[in-house]
């Protein structure tokens, strides 16, 4: 399914990127400075996109941008799956036009920012996700100098499109706080008698309104509440099958700006969620400040200063990564081997199915590992065999992705690593193939083999 929902996102996100960088002219001077990155990115969104949320924070040298959405996908997924007559996965994931040209407005505002800021802004990461329906996320990971380098024509498009990591998982904190946000946004809109339906209907309006402003200053029930509410902040924790606890930081500001009886206020709230199936329900609402008295809430396990410690534990809907160069390329080369791993006649042919990770680490010297499953098809030949060395189809495949790791490398200058490794997992013992830097320098100029450079040790699993 994933496979599927990344062959559409090819289709319709990777255009736009390339597209981007040739629309904007060499900028002399910072355009939006430093101090106002953040603030500039949310202006344009709001002004010129009528986009009215979005998130922006930086991490390391990465820009991140949250996307909420309320609707990703054109068709609706679980009708779709329940229904039993789906042909064709890719059409699930077809993208509504909205989101389409939502995305594509942030990743404009975004490279609109980006090569004009003094800041140093080395990678960007857009995330945006159905917060609505089906809880997924379609992420967008890239670095800047790509961005500028296709803009002169440095690298041509289409290796540009292989250097944009793109993604699609599930979001679990986003479909764990769909319910707290409906919460809020009811105190917003709904009517007395609709919020006591919804969420307190075993509580008398006596022990609620006055906290969420639906009383006036007497203490009497009014039928639209005083404050105007904006979440701030939801993180979210699973505590049992079935059961979830989600914390929430809002402020509440009066809606007449003249009703003095409402102040300005942050306040913090948990709620307990029950999730059966698709559906979920707030159990209860506990204002943080409560747990204080742990005899108003005896059955709950939560104190707060359990809360405190374990907060930033908590699952958030959107994380900015720290990305580093390392990481970014180990991402990138995992994508180009697994592409044309799965194009490539001979290795379809010869492997019964190839599952591969590239992954980037630094101890204890920074060196690049290449690890695949990919059982030989209708064969009982080993991958390895000792005295005989490497299944020629795996030194095959090998080689290909040898190649492609230097010239990518080569391509980005990117030395800081001492070498890379080939992973095999065989009767009991991982095996690694390991090829110096200096090797590889070889290798790329065509003056080694693969088979020459590589030099084997053996581990018990």
């Amino acid at each position: 399914m994933v496979r599927c929902a990344l062959r559409v996102a090819r289709k319709w996100c990777l255009t736009p990127l390339w597209v981007l960088p040739l629309l904007f002219p060499g900028c002399g001077s910072a355009t939006y400075p430093e101090a106002r990155c953040k603030e500039a990115l949310r202006e344009i969104a709001l002004k010129e996109y009528k986009i009215p949320h979005i998130e922006v924070e930086f991490s390391g040298t990465t820009l991140g941008v949250f996307l909420p959405l309320d609707h990703l996908f054109a068709a609706d997924l679980k009708t779709a799956l329940i229904s039993g007559k789906v042909t064709d996965m890719e059409s699930l994931f077809q993208p509504t036009e909205e989101a389409v040209n939502k995305v594509e407005d942030i990743l404009f505002s975004m490279a609109r920012v980006m090569l004009s800021t003094d800041k140093k802004i080395e990678f960007y990461f857009l995330q945006a996700t159905d917060i609505e329906k089906s809880g997924m996320d379609l992420t967008f990971m890239g670095q800047i100098d790509d961005l500028k380098r296709v803009r002169f024509w440095d690298i041509p498009r289409s290796e540009y499109r292989k250097r944009i990591i793109h993604d699609l998982r599930m979001n679990r904190a986003a479909i764990w706080h769909r319910p707290v946000r409906h919460f809020f946004r009811d105190l917003n809109e709904a009517a007395l008698g609709d919020i006591q339906t919804r969420y307190f209907l075993k509580t008398s309006q006596a022990k609620w309104t006055r906290e969420f402003f639906f009383a006036d200053a007497q203490g009497a029930p009014l039928r639209n509440g005083r404050a105007k509410w904006t979440l701030l902040e939801t993180k979210s924790i699973p505590i049992q099958d079935n059961e979830v606890v989600v914390y929430a930081k809002a402020e509440a500001a009066p809606q007449n700006p003249k009703d003095i009886g409402v102040k300005p206020q942050r306040m913090e709230y948990l709620f307990q969620i029950s999730t059966v199936g698709d559906t979920e329900k707030i159990r209860r609402i506990i204002p943080l400040a409560y747990l204080e008295d742990k005899t108003t809430v005896p059955d709950f396990t939560f104190t707060r200063e359990m809360i405190a410690k374990s907060l930033p534990q908590w699952e958030a809907e959107f994380k900015t990564p720290n990305i580093t160069m390392g990481d970014f390329l180990a991402r990138q080369l995992t994508r180009r081997f697994q592409a044309f791993a799965s194009e490539n006649e001979r290795i379809y042919n010869t492997f019964e199915s190839v599952k591969l990770v590239v992954r980037f680490e630094l101890q204890p010297k920074p060196h690049f590992i290449f690890n695949a499953a990919a059982p030989l098809r209708g064969t009982h030949a080993s991958a390895y065999v000792p005295g005989q060395g490497v299944h020629e189809d795996v030194l095959y495949f090998w080689d290909l992705v040898a190649r492609e790791f230097v010239e990518v490398l080569h391509s980005y200058g990117f030395q800081d690593y001492k070498s890379m490794e080939f992973q095999l997992f065989q009767d009991g013992k991982l095996l690694t193939w390991t090829a110096t830097r200096e090797d590889l320098d070889l290798f790329r100029h065509k003056r080694k083999s693969l088979k020459d450079i590589l030099v084997l040790s053996v581990a018990q699993s």
